[in-house]
């Protein structure tokens, strides 16, 4: 049976693996957002604006 291993994660660790956790989610819901309107608006079908000069 292998020897215990005493280790520790020091609070600086966990803070950095808690601040890289939150930009991680941040950034995917910004990039979440931003690809799902170019892609709503690649679907919308809107009609073309005409001139009022009546061309």
């Amino acid at each position: 049976m292998p020897d215990p291993i005493f280790a520790y994660i020091d609070p600086g660790t966990g803070s950095y693996v808690l601040q890289m956790a939150i930009a991680g989610a941040l950034a995917a819901s910004y990039a979440v957002r931003h690809y799902w309107g170019r892609l709503k608006g690649l679907l919308s079908r809107k009609p073309r604006a005409t001139d009022d000069a009546g061309r």
